[in-house]
């Protein structure tokens, strides 16, 4: 039983247009399906980078001694809106940008919400204060708006996922001393990495050089 029937078939010549339309038509479909798969590999690239770029500047050194510069103040019972302006406005900054990123659509949210967990919640319930008082001082309603947008948009994330944390007063003070350690220790290994160890230069394993012959000098006593 023929299951192809290839009676009548031409390659070459006239009637033999509908076989190189077709020809063309499978050329086109494995064309398009490498750029496709270049497409994929480039888009996971691209994830990856991201995540490594923003979780590289969050737990650098420089963002890790702001952020713990907050976290003491709040500790020792400072008001949330009095926290320390300089430290909070660089840590503040730093999701204020990625904010504006996925919201732009730059970088993607569940990267974010990945890569950075409850970071953007977090924030937002402790430096939000600050930048409502920064608002009413300034008279600019957009202060830190695109961090505002993020932390909401982690929290209906949250939602979807099933997690009803309240990120309240409450819950940031008992979270404080985990975050302390955990910041600490990242200032401890950043410093460490810094450190010059200095150690001895490695014996030299040649073989001594044989002793110098001593030349029998002649003096007045020696007898000629």
């Amino acid at each position: 039983m023929k299951l192809i029937n290839t009676d009548g078939l031409l390659i070459f010549g006239q009637g033999s247009e509908w076989f190189w339309s077709m020809a063309q038509f499978v050329v086109v479909v494995v064309t398009l399906f490498g750029i496709y798969r270049q497409l994929v590999i480039a888009r996971s690239a691209n994830a990856f980078a991201q995540a490594n770029e923003i979780s590289k500047e969050w737990t650098s050194e420089r963002t890790t001694r702001h952020a713990l510069e907050v976290y003491l103040a709040l500790r020792d019972g400072v008001s949330p809106e009095n926290v320390p302006y300089g430290a909070a406005t660089i840590v503040g900054d730093f999701w204020e940008n990625v904010g504006a990123l996925v919201r732009a659509g730059h970088l993607n949210r569940s990267i974010v919400y990945d890569v950075l967990g409850n970071g953007p919640r977090w924030w937002w319930a402790a430096l939000s204060p600050l930048a409502r008082r920064g608002r009413v001082e300034a008279g600019d309603p957009a202060i830190y708006e695109h961090f505002e947008w993020l932390a909401d948009v982690m929290a209906e994330m949250d939602r979807k996922a099933g997690l009803s944390v309240p990120y309240d007063e409450a819950y940031l003070a008992s979270s404080l001393d985990r975050r302390i350690e955990a910041a600490r220790d990242r200032m401890r290994l950043a410093e460490e990495l810094r450190a010059v160890i200095v150690r001895p230069m490695t014996p030299s394993t040649s073989p001594a050089p044989p002793p110098i012959a001593q030349d029998t000098v002649a003096t007045a006593d020696t007898p000629a």
